[in-house]
């Protein structure tokens, strides 16, 4: 007997199948039933055990139809076999595509793509529910006319042909198990005298109703619960129960062809669910053609318009909040219902942690991200690409190869400096960790021996593993290859500290998870063994099909607590009678889901095909209908409260625009309350602690009674540090020392610093803090940077004028210029870069090319010196060394001084005066300008020449400061016509290498540095014996008012940092930007409308008028 159980949503049907159940039960029945859905087993399983008691509850069987599979293999047997997972079909699939690849027009071109494996599984499986093989699909084609619809059917029957062939040969596939219970029915009666409960079921697969059919022919009664308000309606066959309806006709056919009586049905009245008369009406009214308005209160029912899906989270977290604190919920009352979850990832969870609320959201997870997955998947690829550093430090940063995090950063920077991948990780490293030119300490051997032992310990299993799979080898050979790489590393093990660490800071789910995943890797290997077997497969070949089938995976978690908000899918979510719901991401497209994705046949193929007489899914009716029911199933899932929300705009700036669900929402219930952010009260939103910190931020400066009860709040729960932080941010204070002891212990009280740091502190002080202070440095490759070009140009000049002098080089041919040169430049290079026998080819080819700047630079120094009064005395002079440091005493005690470095000191003695002029090589772009030194930069010339001035006179004796020249150090870049003359192209190119800076205001100094006074070597040409122009010049009274303040800047930066003043308040202007290429933005919290400090214009009078001021530090401080 055939008995339908009808009634709409919340009419009671689960209640009444399972309350027939008991009774039956009580009264003695034994061979009972209730098949329902896998995921909602589970629950099925609790309610029967409430309602019987552990001893009755045992005479009724509750199943799922693939755990129906179990229980008649069991007692009939005929499922003996190996049993394929979604990796071993994932293998056998990518298998068969490729043993027929020769074969295909269509789908050749993809052959090698997972996702066409993919797509390919998906109409296998779909085919299978559908009972429709190969074969069907051949014949198919063949009454079809030339064309793709017919290719199509023939490749798609030629590959899963090969499939099925493959699998037969020792597999079962799970897909087939519906088909295969049906034969093994249909040679037993394996429900006689069973009375057999079918629930919560919408529709059914063509092997679903071949099952169905023999139970109805076999069992003694059989009863379906539908969801519709009966076996006819008002509506169509488009309405909101068309389905449900189908599915009644379907077994009404079945049990006419098999003799079975359909017995009258049963229909609930609905409404039973409710306890709020506004979800009651909503139910009664939504997606129905005709429908009466309800006028009544809505209280309990709202719309929520979200600005993005952010806000949408942060409604949902801070509602259930406050009808948990208000209205006495508990957490297990509520569930949140999305169309799909997997836009709210990372948003959705985030909020409930953020309002701390336990959830349970159903999920299940890709596990090709996990660490373990990592490890086998990045060895193999390591292994691939010849020990690719990339690969090699993706493998080792999984923490699972036996490595720990700071052995690993030592290899990093090792590395990166060396620039070492590929077959440099087999050889012993013995370069200096730090790079060019540095010297080996006690200590630098020792890090250097424990980082080739750290190299030796990353790459031996690794090279275990590429011997072991070189060539061809068998899929059994190709998984212990991979196992014993775990047990080389010490995987296991590791995975087993690693979950200890989680489970211990609070994430037990998360170290469950990670355990989880060692046995689904051994599962993993297991099937490329058994699958792959015998047969020779390439180590290529062999990690392609690891990584498909790890990619094919999910791990799904299960509840961690019996009082959870349950979060899912509204097309997998069983929730045990919510009170209340959320349902989430009600936007046109997003809920109810538009039809659409990748698909091997389109719809107007579908129905081709369904007119030759395959029973294929008709997905654009048929979708279109099972979303308006999921819809409507999840609108009338709560008893007493539902929020339906909508996001406005999508993550990247698109709009939304709400879908039928509010549309039907307003429809029925004319009182329902539209709300968003603006019409909440933001204290709403502060019922936790982490909102209501925030909304202490925001409303920091209002001075309100709000603001001030927050703070008292905080405060009374020792939260001080937060609201100081909080403050700093209000006020867009920078950040400084809260114990000027701490300032003062770091920077101590007699400072050490040279000139590059004072003008790092004035561009801006948290950049010095960071590089300085904490030593926090970048790290540098030994390549031939713009860094190692400066150094190695000083060297040359410096040997070259020092060595062989200014006359000799003027005198030497080209030729003969560029020998000596490269002479010096092999010097130099065995020296800093221990040659050029392991150096590549890249590296010696720049090599080469400084050789020729170099020559045309020190050609025209060699000129310049030749025509000037001024010779070199001192090349690379350390202030400090051979000259005593700048040293400025402080207020309150304590001193600091300024050492350095002078590239060059010339001298002139001239009408028995003595002049000095300090040069300084500059590889790279250099402008001077008088006002740069009220902001604190392009003073370290200035400072060399405040320091000789004061400590220079015991190696000078009395001289009179001449000025600081900055000379350029790169072979000129000239932009000319092709027909441009000679002279001209040398005019430009000596104007690109005339020095810059600051000279005396002296006719016969100018003079003595430029003969013919024209500006030809420095930025000062006389005219009618006068400076032509004041932009470069000083007299001694500005000069000594310049370096005077240059020693107040010294001191106040001395002071500041003393006091813990190392606020990120960067300088910018046209010219110079701290910001731009700062290496510290990412931490020093710095935004873009934050203060700064603002390099004005300034004349050359102006900028010296303030620089004589008296006032303490001027703009620059």
């Amino acid at each position: 007997m055939l008995r339908f159980v009808f009634g709409r949503s919340g009419s009671g049907k689960t209640r009444a199948v399972r309350l027939a159940l008991k009774e039956k039960a009580r009264a003695g029945g034994e061979r009972l039933m209730l098949i329902v859905p896998e995921q909602a087993s589970f629950e099925n399983e609790r309610a029967m055990l409430r309602l019987l008691g552990a001893r009755e509850a045992r005479r009724v069987s509750v199943t799922s139809f693939s755990r129906l599979v179990d229980a008649v293999q069991r007692r009939c047997g005929g499922f003996a076999g190996r049993r394929l997972d979604d990796g071993g079909r994932s293998i056998f699939m990518s298998l068969a595509i490729g043993q027929v690849r020769d074969k295909l027009e269509i789908y050749r071109k993809n052959a090698e793509s997972t996702e066409l494996v993919g797509l390919m599984l998906d109409i296998s499986a779909e085919l299978k529910m559908c009972a429709v093989g190969p074969e069907k699909l051949e014949q198919a084609a063949a009454r079809l006319p030339q064309g793709t619809l017919r290719k199509k059917l023939r490749e798609v029957s030629l590959i899963l042909s090969a499939y099925d062939a493959l699998v037969a040969r020792s597999f079962l596939d799970p897909l087939d198990d519906l088909t295969r219970l049906k034969d093994i029915l249909a040679r037993h009666d394996f429900f006689a005298g069973f009375t057999v409960m079918v629930d919560s079921f919408q529709s059914f697969t063509v092997q679903e109703y071949g099952v169905l059919e023999l139970i109805l022919r076999q069992a003694d009664e059989v009863d379906v619960t539908l969801c519709a308000d009966g076996l006819g309606g008002p509506e169509d066959e488009s309405g909101l129960f068309a389905i449900a309806r189908r599915t009644a006709q379907v077994l009404m056919r079945l049990a006419g062809r098999n003799g079975v009586r359909v017995a009258p049905p049963r229909v609930l009245e609905g409404g039973r669910r409710f306890r709020n008369p506004a979800l009651a009406a909503l139910e009664a009214g939504a997606y129905r053609p005709a429908r009466s308005v309800y006028r009544g209160p809505c209280g309990g029912v709202a719309v929520y318009e979200a600005k993005n899906r952010y806000d949408e989270a942060a409604f949902v977290g801070a509602a259930i909040r406050n009808l948990v604190i208000r209205k006495h919920y508990r957490y297990r009352d509520f569930a949140v219902i999305a169309r799909t979850t997997q836009p709210y990832i990372g948003i959705l969870d985030s909020a409930l942690e953020r309002w701390e609320i336990p959830y349970f959201m159903d999920r299940p997870e890709p596990i090709d991200a996990e660490p373990l997955m990592r490890l086998v998947l990045s060895a193999f690829r390591a292994v691939q690409h010849g020990l690719r550093s990339d690969d090699v430090f993706l493998y080792l940063k999984t923490g699972l190869a036996g490595l720990s995090t700071a052995r690993i950063s030592e290899l990093e920077n090792y590395t990166f400096v060396w620039n070492l991948s590929g077959k440099k990780w087999k050889e012993e490293w013995t370069d200096h960790p730090e790079g060019f030119g540095a010297k080996f300490s006690e200590a630098d051997s020792r890090l250097l021996s424990r980082i080739n032992d750290s190299r030796r310990r990353a790459v031996e299993p690794l090279l275990r593993l590429a011997q072991a799979t070189d060539g061809e080898k068998t899929g059994e050979e190709m998984a212990a290859a991979a196992y014993r790489l775990l047990e080389d590393t010490g995987a296991a093990g590791n995975l087993r500290a690693f979950a200890g660490r989680l489970s211990r800071r609070g994430s037990p789910a998360a170290a469950e998870r990670e355990l989880r995943t060692w046995d689904l890797l051994m599962n993993v290997l297991d099937q490329t063994a058994l699958v792959i077997g015998k047969m020779g497969i390439t180590r290529t070949r062999y990690a392609e099909l690891l990584r498909l089938i790890i990619q094919s995976e999910r791990i799904a978690s299960i509840p961690q607590g019996l009082d959870e908000v349950t979060v899912g899918d509204a097309d997998r979510i069983r929730t045990s009678e919510p009170k209340v719901v959320f349902l989430i991401g009600a936007a046109r497209g997003e809920f109810p889901l538009a039809p659409g994705g990748n698909r091997v046949f389109s719809d107007g193929e579908r129905r081709r095909l369904i007119r030759l007489g395959l029973p294929l899914n008709d997905l654009s009716e048929g979708a279109a209908l099972q979303e308006r029911f999921l819809a409507y199933s999840a609108m009338s899932a709560p008893s007493e409260r539902l929020y339906i929300t909508y996001p406005v705009s999508d993550g990247s700036g698109g709009g939304l625009s709400p879908s039928s669900i509010p549309a039907e929402a307003r429809a029925v219930l004319q009182n329902v309350p539209a709300l968003d952010e603006y019409a909440l009260q933001p204290v709403w939103f502060a019922c936790a602690e982490a909102p209501a910190m925030e909304l202490t931020a925001r409303k920091w400066n209002s001075g309100d009674t709000l603001s001030a009860t927050l703070k008292a709040l905080f405060r009374s729960r020792g939260q001080s540090g937060r609201l100081a932080a909080a403050a700093r941010a209000a006020g867009k204070a920078p950040a400084g020392f809260a114990d000027r002891g701490a300032a003062r212990a770091l920077f101590g009280d007699r400072m050490r610093v040279s000139a590059t740091q004072i003008e790092k502190f004035y561009l801006c002080r948290f950049q010095y803090f960071c590089r300085y202070g904490l030593n926090v440095r970048e790290r540098r490759a030994a390549e031939l940077n713009a860094l190692e070009y400066g150094s190695l140009m000083h060297f040359l000049l410096q040997r070259l004028f020092q060595n062989i002098g200014a006359e000799a080089v003027c005198a030497m041919k080209p030729e003969e210029l560029r020998r000596r040169i490269v002479g010096f430049l092999d010097e130099y290079v065995a020296m800093m870069f221990g040659g050029l026998e392991n150096r590549t080819p890249r590296f010696t080819y720049l090599v080469g090319r400084i050789a020729d700047a170099a020559r045309v630079v020190a050609g025209h120094i060699a000129r310049e010196l030749c025509q000037s009064g001024f010779r070199p005395v001192d090349f690379e002079l350390e202030i400090g060394g051979a000259v005593g440091p700048l040293r400025i005493a402080l207020p309150g005690g304590g001193e600091v001084s300024v050492d350095g470095k002078i590239d060059r000191v010339d001298l002139m003695d001239r009408g028995g005066k003595r002049y000095l002029r300090i040069v300084d090589y500059k590889t790279g772009r250099k402008e001077f300008r008088l006002s740069d030194i009220l902001y604190g930069i392009n003073m370290q010339m200035l400072i060399y020449l405040a320091a000789l001035c004061e400590n220079g006179g015991g190696r000078y004796g009395d001289f009179r400061p001449a000025g600081v020249l900055y000379a350029p150090a790169n072979r000129p870049s000239v932009s000319a016509g092709r027909d441009a003359p000679p002279e001209a192209l040398r005019v430009k190119a000596e104007r690109q290498l005339r020095m810059d800076g600051l000279v005396l205001d002296d006719p016969q100094v100018i003079a003595a540095m430029d003969r013919e006074a024209k500006g030809r070597y420095i930025p000062v040409a006389l005219k009618g014996g006068l400076p032509s122009r004041r932009d470069h010049v000083v007299s001694p009274a500005e000069l000594k008012a310049v370096l005077g303040y240059l020693k107040t800047l010294i001191a106040d930066m001395a002071r500041e940092l003393r006091n813990g003043e190392i606020g990120a308040v960067p300088l910018n202007g046209d010219k110079h930007s701290a910001c731009e290429w700062c290496p510290y933005s990412s931490v020093c919290g710095h935004e873009r409308d934050d203060p700064e400090r603002r390099m004005q214009s300034w004349d050359r009078q102006a900028a010296m008028e303030e620089l004589k001021k008296a006032g303490k530090g001027g703009p620059g401080a």
